[in-house]
């Protein structure tokens, strides 16, 4: 299942692309059900903070959650320090990753907090954010936390 929901995750990533954003998507599997999905924002709502993994959590934050439950965050890319802090006081404990051929993102501080953390290395992830960062490199350093 890790690997669709990570497609699902990067055809989020990829409808932020089209919509003339930032390549990066996530999706939130709660006790195996997918309860949010997003993309990264930030261009198409002129909202810096507008990343894809703090979509997806203000969608499940809005929903009735149990600390008990088993909870999934899937993203695209490593979550950058800000996504990182999020997770924890949304209290994510379990995470996928796209890729962190990028940018490795705030992972070891994860690591450090308790979090399980998978790299999935998907070749669909790399070749996503390579293509952007090729095409738009000006948004790529403007954006991107990489």
């Amino acid at each position: 299942m890790k690997h669709h929901y990570l497609q699902l995750a990067l055809d989020q990533a990829r409808l932020s692309v089209a919509q003339g954003g930032m390549p990066f998507g996530a999706v939130l599997v709660v006790d195996g059900v997918i309860a949010s999905q997003a993309h990264n924002r930030q261009l198409q709502d002129q909202n810096y903070f507008a990343h894809a993994e703090i979509n997806c959590l203000q969608q499940y934050m809005q929903q009735p959650f149990r600390p008990e439950q088993d909870v999934l965050l899937v993203s695209t890319e490593a979550p950058c320090p800000m996504c990182a802090g999020a997770l924890q006081i949304a209290g994510i404990r379990r995470l996928l990753v796209g890729e962190t051929h990028h940018y490795q993102g705030a992972l070891d501080w994860l690591q450090k907090a308790g979090m399980h953390i998978e790299i999935m290395n998907d070749q669909g992830c790399i070749d996503l954010v390579t293509k952007f960062r090729h095409q738009y490199p000006e948004r790529w350093n403007t954006f991107s936390a990489g």
